[in-house]
């Protein structure tokens, strides 16, 4: 017969690497759509409203210009 390898994983332990796996999922999809929403906000501002924040339409745009994944 063949053998069985023992991974040293019980079977409670499953569960509870689920659950980890999961909520790092939730955090990553909502770190992203936090990125997201901030980045349409600083397109939609003036120009006076970047001075104001001390950032400039140049900044914003490689903001802009990155990948939603990337902070």
């Amino acid at each position: 017969m063949g053998e069985v390898a023992f991974t040293g994983h019980t079977c409670s332990s499953r569960p509870a690497m689920l659950v980890r796996a999961c909520r790092t999922l939730l955090e990553l999809m909502q770190a992203r759509r936090e990125r997201s929403r901030v980045r349409c906000q600083l397109a939609a501002m003036t120009e006076r409203e970047l001075q104001d924040f001390g950032m400039s339409r140049s900044e914003i745009e490689r903001e802009l210009g990155k990948p939603v994944r990337r902070k």
